[in-house]
């Protein structure tokens, strides 16, 4: 055989090699679509939040109401109205919990508007939104729904599966707590929106995409969605691989077509699309972390860390208060001996010799020249100033308070009792 005719039949395998391979990507398309189609249509059809949500409405033809942002009145912290009404988030109320809560009255019956749908420029991991009401059946408590980021694009989410969102509602509005970057965070508009089919995929797809930023759990486990979704997004991406997969075994079954590599690619798109769906989450983890952190030395990387204020006070501390390394610092701080925020401070203050004791002194323990940290307001201990002195479960020890700030205050044992 000659060459030239060895060449033409290999270019002939190679071009049916790749109509096969399309074609098999083809049938597994139409699995795909058709599988998606009958899951979405039973799903519809079976489930038992559209039909709950029909039998609680109050009335027919129920019109969304809308909410603009200009309309929302400062309750704590302060923003500003936008030339589009909405509003902007301007500062945080001071504490330990730097928060801002806006919210008007309104007058609305809960089950007629099953879904939210809020339009929320600018969010970012550093701040938490949260969508809050009043009821009138308890006029005293807030009732409290987590906004996720999902983009600047309008995210609708489901208000009906929670417990009391139910009888008629006396006020809404938006609660943000954490920090406030560069650019501040602003709420356009909130929506209130009726049952329907459309309402209810809008919330689930917006579920699956939505983004939290980094927790401590993230280098360890990475949830994808939300807690506590309407529809897990993996089981409802096995289902519609599954079902793609019937399809081809029936296909096989009454016309014997190869479908083998069709099935391989049934299952292997659904899996990237999932794979997807995660790696939407961690490129935004990502950007938000270039943000941060990219081109800072490690005091500003600490500076605007989740415990940016207690690295902050022990740098004053450390730089401005205390004496050079040596002295000892016993630590007082109402949460655990093991807690989280003990621990940090600890950490932050090194090389400095850190003793933990609890949450009271132990005057047997303290010698002259030793200090006295207490983290937080501890119940139980004061500082008598007209004495000098720390007084707890009637015990006292004079001490002079060094350093007074809004996350503790700093004492020197001087002697005596």
């Amino acid at each position: 055989m000659s060459e030239a005719a060895v060449d033409s039949t290999a270019d002939v395998a190679e071009t049916l090699s790749n109509r096969g391979f399309v074609v098999a990507l083809a049938w597994a398309v139409i699995a795909l679509g058709l599988s998606a189609i009958i899951a979405v249509t039973c799903y519809l059809l079976l489930s038992p939040d559209l039909k709950r949500f029909e039998d609680a409405a109050s009335r027919g033809n129920v019109k969304p109401w809308k909410l603009e942002g200009k309309d929302l009145i400062p309750r704590m912290g302060n923003g500003e109205t936008t030339s589009d009404n909405a509003l902007r988030i301007t500062e945080l109320e001071p504490g330990l919990d730097k928060r801002a809560i806006f919210s008007r009255r309104a007058r609305l019956k809960a089950e007629d508007y099953p879904f939210l749908q809020s339009q929320i420029s600018d969010l970012h991991p550093d701040l938490l939104v949260y969508f809050i009401w009043r009821t009138e059946r308890a006029p005293e408590d807030v009732f409290y729904q987590r906004i996720y980021w999902t983009g600047d694009t309008p995210k609708l989410q489901m208000l009906g599966g929670h417990p009391e969102w139910r009888g008629k509602i006396t006020e809404v509005g938006i609660d943000a707590y954490g920090k406030l970057r560069d650019y501040p965070t602003a709420v356009e508009s909130l929506t209130f929106m009726p049952n329907s089919p459309a309402n209810l995929l809008r919330s689930i797809w917006a579920e699956w995409t939505a983004v939290e930023g980094w927790t401590q759990k993230s280098a360890h486990h990475l949830r994808g969605t939300p807690p506590d979704p309407i529809l897990p997004v993996t089981p409802v991406v096995a289902a519609w691989a599954g079902g793609a997969l019937i399809i081809l075994g029936l296909l096989w079954l009454f016309n014997r077509p190869s479908v083998g590599t069709s099935m391989v690619l049934a299952v292997a798109i659904p899996w990237i699309s999932l794979d997807l769906i995660w790696q939407n989450w961690l490129s935004t983890q990502l950007k938000d972390t270039r943000h941060l952190f990219a081109g800072k030395t490690m005091h500003e990387k600490l500076l605007v860390d989740w415990e940016g204020d207690l690295y902050q006070y022990a740098h004053h501390l450390k730089t401005s208060v205390l004496p050079e390394p040596g002295v000892r610092i016993f630590l007082l701080e109402p949460g655990p001996l093991r807690g989280y925020r003990r621990l940090k401070m600890q950490y932050f203050l090194l090389p400095h010799n850190i003793f933990n004791f609890g949450q009271f002194p132990r005057p047997e323990s303290v010698l002259p020249g030793d200090y006295l940290l207490v983290l937080g307001e501890v119940d139980g201990l004061d500082f008598d100033s007209s004495h000098s002195a720390l007084t707890w479960n009637g015990k006292t020890l004079p001490v002079e308070r060094i350093d007074q700030h809004t996350l503790g205050s700093l004492y020197r044992y001087g002697g005596g009792s």
